[in-house]
């Protein structure tokens, strides 16, 4: 799914692309049916001893982890390939086996016209694991709107509302009889065989297909392609969704080899695609229905918190014990984002995903639980999973896939006095949600983060009202306040979440040129530039500064400052002779290998890096320094704009120079830094290598303009030679 942002502060403006998610790997990525209940009990007798929450039938299994790329060697005597065909419409597969499993090493082509039209490889998550056939939509099969911009399957059973009905699992869905959807303990031990959640990727896509340098090595056969799509003009998308029985998916892309899972919305089919594993799968609906619906009546604990001495009452429910009372530390009634975090949102706090000091747009960082947050010692902040854990106990249902939404979660949860209109609850485990004075609903914070729709900051919060219960994504900003319900510390539910924000693969950090610079003299003017080989090509690691005799060159806007430190700017006749003996201008050949370089190692190192940033230096630009990985030591030199009157004299000259970036805006230009290249690009204009101060977009690319003028200016910019 390629997702599009955009944020307007003032006069800036910029737009990010790219795949939500939020990173998975290298930890306990178990299959998530979890046992709640192995016991008989009546549903409607109160128990006097709560339930414990069993997580038996999740593994306790740690993927691999490598330290490093296992690099396997890719030959075809590793691929061993078979065939099956379906019988119900003859469609010939080929399959491989990887290690101990065997998978089909195509995409499920089967078309159930009812649902998916002529598309291939192009289904919903209810479709593909078979939820329609189970009765997870409207009595007619098809899905029902709930609001003007978004539409879900829903699915009732005895008052019970699922966002995404409980699966049979593991479910045969779609795929052939002898053949099943894949969960996601089955993709992860296919990651752990080709090597760990962090470079799968790169040996399981395929060789072709992929956008830049995003494909694979295809070492095991499993020819992960991007997902068709018969709507998109090119026929594939940049990204590939790979459906599991439950509403997430594998999820490679064309910008690192990670493969990660991320969650899907039941009613997208977009870019979803079906590879069945061999082994029997089941179908229909897995629901089981056991509540308590009396008021608690069992015992409660109490916790002192010895910051300032306050007394909490304590409830133990399903083995985990919770507040029985909104936190309040620091006299406070709700907190914001940073007060419940404890941390100012300044960048990747514990490693949640948090975007710079304004709530905007969101960075991606791993995550890791517990979050303590505000609450007390020995206790935490519960995560999206924790509180769906809740949700499907209280309501004594055996799957936890999704929070139980509808008739009877908020009466389990709510308070029996303090709700307007009449709208109090059972308060069936002594959780006791109750609003504030004159509000009908109270929001809790969870530790997870989410993006919203716009891919804006958002937090998961637990919305309990007057009518409803749920979990949902809200956009976060300063003055947004939420209560706070601490959940104590027990290694039984640390970790256990399939949750993609409950997942963690470590990035790998840009790295500064450590090696050594080569020394070279201009002998026509004695001055000295450092040299740098970066991938073969030897450049120079300064802009030049030779003032060519009775030809034009400049200082920024006559700063003779900015050309002892940054270099002069040539225009285009003047900069294709200018370097020095043994040295010329960069060919388009040379300029392409070097941001393919850049680009190679954006993708190793997990794609989320400006690629700007590796050839930019460590200081000089206003917003964004660089890492100066390759030792190119880009800086902010601008460009020099020029225009001659009816007697060739200079008569108008305008510069882009380093200063603040607002009132850049005003003036029009913004700071960047701009080398002569010696060809055209592909449009037949003149190119050069342009690198921008934002750091938001990749602005590392030829910059198409007409030869030597721009808006009838004559255009300067520096020179970066490379050795003959």
């Amino acid at each position: 799914m390629k997702l599009f942002c955009c944020k307007i502060v003032g006069l800036r403006f910029w737009v990010i692309c790219g795949a939500l998610l939020v990173f998975t790997a290298c930890q306990d990525n178990s299959s998530s049916v979890f046992d709640l209940d192995n016991e008989s009990s009546s549903s409607s007798a109160q128990r006097s001893t709560p339930r414990k929450l069993d997580l038996s039938s999740s593994s306790s299994r740690v993927p691999v982890v490598y330290d490093k790329d296992p690099k396997f060697a890719c030959s075809d005597s590793t691929k061993i390939f078979g065939e099956f065909t379906d019988a119900r419409d003859g469609h010939v597969y080929k399959t491989v086996k990887i290690g101990d499993q065997v998978w089909m090493a195509e995409n499920l082509e089967y078309n159930r016209e009812r649902h998916t039209g002529d598309s291939k490889y192009y289904y919903s998550w209810v479709d593909a694991v078979g939820g329609i056939a189970a009765g997870c939509s409207g009595d007619d099969g098809s899905v029902r709107f709930i609001s003007d911009y978004v539409y879900k399957n829903r699915f009732v059973y005895d008052g019970v509302t699922f966002q995404n009905c409980p699966i049979a699992r593991p479910a045969r869905g779609l795929c052939p009889e002898g053949w099943r959807i894949p969960t996601i303990e089955d993709f992860q031990t296919l990651l752990d065989y080709a090597g760990g959640s962090k470079y799968a990727g790169k040996y399981l896509k395929s060789t072709t297909g992929w956008s830049g340098v995003g494909n694979g090595l295809d070492c095991f056969g499993f020819n992960a392609l991007p997902s068709y799509s018969k709507d998109d003009p090119n026929g594939l998308f940049e990204d590939l969704h790979i459906l599991t029985d439950e509403p997430k998916a594998l999820y490679m892309s064309y910008k690192n080899a990670f493969a990660y899972f991320t969650s899907v919305t039941t009613y997208d089919a977009s870019a979803h695609v079906v590879r069945c594993i061999q082994g029997e799968g089941r179908e229909g609906l897995d629901i089981q229905i056991d509540r308590a619906e009396n008021t608690y009546a069992g015992p409660f604990e109490s916790f002192t918190d010895t910051r300032d001495g306050h007394v909490y009452k304590t409830v133990d429910i399903g083995g985990w014990v919770w507040m029985a009372e909104n936190l309040s530390y620091g006299s406070k009634e709700t907190y914001t984002y940073e007060e419940m975090i404890n941390a100012p949102v300044t960048g990747c706090y514990l490693d949640s995903l948090i975007w710079g000091d304004d709530y905007g747009m969101w960075s991606y960082c791993s995550a890791e639980y517990p979050v303590q947050g505000i609450c007390p010692d020995g206790w935490h902040v519960p995560s999206s999973y924790e509180w769906r854990v809740l949700s499907a106990f209280v309501n004594g249902l055996s799957n936890a896939t999704n929070f139980a939404e509808g008739a009877y979660t908020g009466p389990m949860l709510k308070s029996t006095s303090g709700w307007p209109d009449g709208k109090n609850g059972l308060d069936a485990y002594g959780f006791g949600a109750k609003p504030l004075e004159g509000k009908d609903q109270v929001r809790f914070w969870s530790s997870t983060n989410a993006a919203t729709i716009w891919d804006w900051f958002g937090n998961v919060v637990l919305t309990i009202g007057a009518d409803s219960a749920r979990l949902k994504t809200d956009e976060i900003n300063g003055s947004y306040e939420a209560s706070v319900r601490c959940l104590k510390d027990d290694d039984s539910q640390m970790r256990t979440s399939s949750s993609p924000s409950d997942y963690s693969i470590k990035l790998d950090e840009p790295t500064t040129y450590s090696g050594e610079y080569g020394k070279f003299t201009d002998e026509r003017d004695g001055n000295v530039y450092r040299t740098v080989d970066i991938d073969g090509t030897v450049w120079f690691a300064d802009n030049l500064k030779y003032e060519v005799p009775d030809a034009l060159s400049f200082c920024n806007c006559a700063d003779t400052t900015s050309c002892d430190s940054r270099g002069r700017l040539y225009p285009w006749n003047v900069a294709k002779n200018v370097c020095p003996a043994g040295w010329r201008l960069p060919s388009v050949e040379e300029a392409n290998h070097l941001l393919t370089f850049a680009a190679q190692t954006k993708y190793d190192l997990g794609g989320f890096e400006r690629t700007e940033r590796f050839f930019k230096d460590t200081v000089g630009w206003k917003y964004k320094d660089g890492y100066n990985t390759f030792g190119f030591s880009a800086v902010p030199a601008g460009e020099m704009f020029y225009r001659f009157d009816s007697l060739s004299v200079i008569d108008e000259e305008s510069c882009n120079v380093p200063k603040g970036y607002d009132e850049l805006m005003l003036t029009g230009w913004s700071v960047s830094a701009g080398y002569w290249v010696d060809g055209e690009n592909a449009k037949g204009e003149q190119a050069y290598l342009y690198i921008n101060e934002s750091g938001v977009s990749e602005f590392v690319s030829w910059y198409p303009t007409p030869p030597n003028t721009f808006k009838n200016y004559y255009r300067a910019i520096s020179v970066r030679c490379v050795k003959e």
